[in-house]
């Protein structure tokens, strides 16, 4: 949709990164902080979707009515930039991103299933 939307070019590097839920903003982050690094002069825009729609809780148990209150549809698009002359403009400057992955551990693998 983006792409077609706004005539991107036929070289632009797309990623999807769904089934990740709330995670995967930030997963792509880092992943456009990575890119950046390796395409100098270039721009980054990640667009982020959250769509709790499929896991709607229909009954009348309280207990389970929790998550629909908790959790809604969201979404957010940041553009990030590594052109020196966008610096001066910028509202914001990325420092870190620091990502960790658990899954190795049974300890932590097994709290999932």
């Amino acid at each position: 949709m983006i792409v077609n939307h706004y005539k991107l070019r036929t070289n632009s590097k797309i990623y999807n990164l769904s089934g990740m839920g709330c995670s995967a903003g930030l997963i792509s982050i880092d992943l456009a902080k990575d890119l950046l690094k390796a395409n100098p002069n270039s721009y980054a825009v990640v667009v982020s979707t959250d769509n709790i729609t499929l896991n709607w809780y229909f009954g009348n148990e309280r207990s389970m009515l929790l998550c629909n209150c908790i959790f809604r549809m969201g979404g957010a698009a940041v553009l990030l930039s590594n052109k020196r002359r966008d610096r001066a403009r910028s509202k914001y400057e990325l420092f870190h991103t620091v990502r960790t992955h658990k899954g190795a551990d049974d300890k932590n693998y097994n709290c999932v299933y």
